[in-house]
Parts: structure tokens; sequence; C-alpha cells
């Protein structure tokens, strides 16, 4: 359950970036590359992060903990400024800048060792379901600047990194 839970906030800001977007065309291959992107990212920060915890066995969950508290601080912290997705780029750049932060949350998650076919899968679907949502119906969403839900993701992931280390 814990890896639903994960895999949504991580990949809420997909919402939030998308719906910034004002495409007409290739909405649904822009979709199709970022849920590619969220399955193979996770599963590489999974190998990653198991491979971690074999060598810094004694140290993984408080590293762990540490990585995903800082992403929580990255996204509190983070600036509004979208200017460069306002222009038309090919949709895999998007898709990479917007799956990116799944690789570095599934190393953390692969230290401790969570469930990785069923993060990996609800990462993928809901990033799926959520591009979707956010590039067919984001003028319905009326999200102005996504603030509060990387707020409330970036609280999320800083209180999973925080519980972790204990």
């Amino acid at each position: 359950m814990l890896e639903i839970f994960a895999a949504s906030v991580t990949t809420i800001d997909v919402v939030v970036v998308l719906s910034l977007l004002q495409l007409r065309k290739g909405r649904l291959v822009l979709a199709l590359w970022i849920t590619f992107l969220n399955l193979v990212l996770p599963f590489a920060g999974f190998v990653m992060g198991d491979w971690s915890a074999d060598i810094f066995s004694v140290w993984s969950h408080l590293l762990s903990g540490v990585l995903l508290a800082m992403i929580g601080i990255h996204m509190l912290l983070q600036d509004d400024d979208n200017s460069m997705l306002k222009r038309q780029l090919h949709p895999a750049i998007i898709a990479l800048a917007v799956s990116l932060d799944t690789f570095s949350i599934s190393v953390s998650f692969g230290m401790l060792h969570l469930n990785k076919l069923l993060f990996i899968l609800a990462a993928g679907a809901l990033s799926f379901i959520f591009s979707c949502l956010a590039l067919y119906f984001g003028r319905f969403l009326n999200i102005k600047n996504g603030r509060l839900l990387r707020i409330v993701a970036g609280l999320a992931l800083l209180i999973m990194g925080i519980l972790s280390c204990f």
C-alpha cells in the first residue's frame, strides 16, 4: 500500500506541469512517453537502490530517508518558472523532464526494499492517468501554478524520508 501512495506522490507533478502546457497535437504521444519513462526510470532507480543498499547496508535506511527528505525539501523550495516547457519541445524531452524525479525517488525506495513491481506498475498507471487528465482536461482543472500540489507532495516525501530514518 505504501508503494501505491509513494507512486501517486511522485507522479503528482505530472498534473502540475502538463496542465500548464497548451498542446493541441501530440497529447497521447506525450502521455505514452511519460508512462514509458515512469516505468523505466523507477526500475533503474530500484536497481541502483538495491545495489546501493548492498554496499551501504548499515546506512541504507538513513541514506534513503535523507534522500527522500531532500527531494521533499527541493519540491517545497522549487521555483514556479515553467518557461522552458511553454515552448514546443519534443514529447520525449518534456516527458524526461517530468519523469526524471521518479528515478531519484526510486533509488530511495530500492534501498528500503519496497515492492518493486507494485511501485513501478503503480507509477506507470498513475502517470498515464494523470497525464491524460492534465493534457485533455487541464483547462478544467484550473491549476494556475501548481504550488499547492507541489507543497503537499513535498511534505509527503519529507515525512516519508524522516519516518524511514527511524
